[in-house]
């Protein structure tokens, strides 16, 4: 089934070319697909071979193991690309750019996404993690997921109660192939104005020039994870190529040759220092796959 592909198949493809933090090892099997047929024919392969298939879109909010991921991975980023808008609607593939999205619907006078500006995501990513901030979350405005199952057949999902804080349930086995999100109408000059008060605080707050998988925790109730990291005198930590960055603390970046097991041992450091101080347990908002 691997040969019907006809988008790209490599094997012990180096995943840290994949992912924002530039880091990770090889992934056993790694398809690039170029449309919805590709996608079911690798599914249908992965579920023949009892191998385990691991979904990624731009590699944003993803750590991969130093060992590499077993089994196949599918690279949705570039495939499925394209956003439709229908009067106050959009229907946007999985692999199309979040930032694209947002920039085209303000075009049209169509806001609504507003709340997720800066946030590096295709939109199968942003639906996977419920992509947002305190003002809302892509998971206010989903009306409807597209998924692919492992038998090759296409489901829709209703996901009123399927999101939750920075989670989204994904059907067992299924990968997400798209989704049908509500806007609003909205002046543009207010949009656009909108966008760039968002992406000046985010450039004023968080170290964006250095690779990094965005905010490595959830904020637990009460205070920001950021705060509660600073207060035990983590902010600027660094173990190898591995910090926590002194601009925001609840960034890890690679200030060059770190490895997942570096970002690992901060997080496991944050994690029990935290815990030892305020008795909470934080929990990673970032996706680790591999070994």
């Amino acid at each position: 089934m691997l040969g019907e592909i006809r988008g790209e198949v490599r094997f012990k493809e180096p995943l840290g070319f994949h992912t924002s933090l530039r880091i990770g090892g090889a992934a056993d099997i790694f398809v690039i697909p170029q449309d919805s047929d590709d996608i079911r024919h690798a599914l249908l392969f992965a579920h023949r071979e009892q191998l385990p298939l691991a979904v990624i879109g731009g590699g944003n909010n993803l750590l991969v193991g130093d060992r590499g991921v077993r089994g196949v991975v599918l690279k949705l980023e570039g495939c499925l690309g394209r956003a439709e808008f229908h009067g106050e609607e959009a229907v946007a593939g999985a692999g199309a750019s979040l930032s694209a999205l947002i920039r085209e619907a303000a075009v049209l006078n169509l806001g609504g996404l507003e709340p997720l500006v800066g946030i590096p995501a295709t939109i199968g990513g942003a639906l996977a993690m419920n992509a947002g901030t305190p003002d809302g979350t892509i998971g206010d405005v989903v009306s409807a997921a597209y998924f692919l199952y492992p038998d090759g057949t296409l489901g829709e999902f209703k996901p009123n109660a399927g999101f939750t804080y920075h989670a989204f349930h994904v059907p067992a086995g299924a990968v997400l192939v798209g989704c049908r999100l509500r806007l609003t109408r909205r002046p543009f000059a207010d949009i656009q104005r909108d966008i760039k008060q968002r992406l000046k605080h985010k450039k004023a707050t968080q170290p964006l020039a250095l690779a990094s998988a965005g905010c490595v925790w959830k904020n637990p109730p009460g205070e920001p994870a950021s705060r509660l990291i600073e207060k035990v005198g983590l902010k600027g930590k660094r173990i190898n190529g591995a910090e926590v960055s002194a601009k925001h603390a609840n960034f890890i970046v690679n200030r060059g040759g770190a490895g997942a097991a570096d970002v690992q041992a901060l997080m496991d450091l944050t994690r029990e220092r935290v815990h030892a101080h305020f008795g909470i347990t934080l929990e990673p908002e970032i996706r680790i796959i591999g070994e």
